[in-house]
């Protein structure tokens, strides 16, 4: 894509996806989210704010296919440069508003939330059935989010017994360049629930700690344990 007038078209059609509400193109808040702890860039031409999966994998398909740059970005706590802007055009995902507890399921031992939601969130969800994930956030974890903490490669108090982030991921949903859902683990054959992992080739693996260079993180399933409080 070149001409101004083409970006104006392409971001026209994604603000319709995702809602005008939940569009920000002002100049003061595209410089806000194209900077992190230490350092800046250029700014986005655009910040979107899906409120499902559908509208986050309609909105990612739109961009992609025009040749705009994605940057997934979640609580905005990083200090290694991993959502900041690196090529032009550009419009920053604003996960936040994918915040939703889907499923705890206590049998199997797992939890279901969408990647916007903080790590404080699900604790506070947790905390009165007596459950926990091993990894229990980053240090910003009130709030950072799922989804930032695993494709950072978080790792925290307590990681030296549970391992980083990664390590308590089950399953991840993730919307990838041309809009098409991959769930990985268990959840990726038909009819499964997210209750495994590792069979085959670890594809959930692959999108973790890759700071949403390979797709955007959707849904994150993670391990439970029980805890005395």
């Amino acid at each position: 894509m070149q001409p101004q007038s083409e970006l104006s078209d392409v971001l026209a059609e994604v603000r319709s996806i995702v809602g005008s509400e939940n569009y920000l193109d002002e100049l003061a808040e595209r410089e806000y989210f194209s900077q992190d702890y230490y350092r800046k860039a250029d700014p986005v031409a655009a910040i979107i704010q899906p409120v499902s999966v559908a509208a986050l994998a309609a909105a990612v398909d739109c961009l992609t296919k025009a040749g705009v740059a994605l940057y997934p970005r979640g609580g905005g706590y990083s200090y290694t440069d991993a959502y900041l802007p690196t090529k032009s055009p550009g419009v920053t995902v604003d996960t936040r508003k994918l915040n939703r507890i889907l499923e705890v399921n206590e049998q199997d031992m797992y939890v279901t939330a969408e990647a916007g939601c903080t790590w404080a969130q699900l604790e506070e969800h947790l905390r009165p059935a007596g459950l926990r994930t091993p990894f229990w956030g980053p240090l910003s974890g009130l709030n950072a989010t799922l989804g930032g903490g695993i494709s950072q490669g978080s790792v925290s108090l307590g990681s030296g017994k549970y391992g980083p982030s990664a390590e308590s991921v089950i399953s991840l949903d993730v919307v990838v360049a041309d809009g098409t859902i991959i769930s990985t683990g268990s959840a990726g054959q038909q009819s499964h629930s997210p209750f495994f992992r590792h069979y085959g080739p670890d594809f959930t693996g692959l999108f973790c700690n890759d700071a949403g260079a390979l797709g955007i993180k959707a849904r994150v399933t993670l391990r439970l344990m029980t805890v005395s409080y």
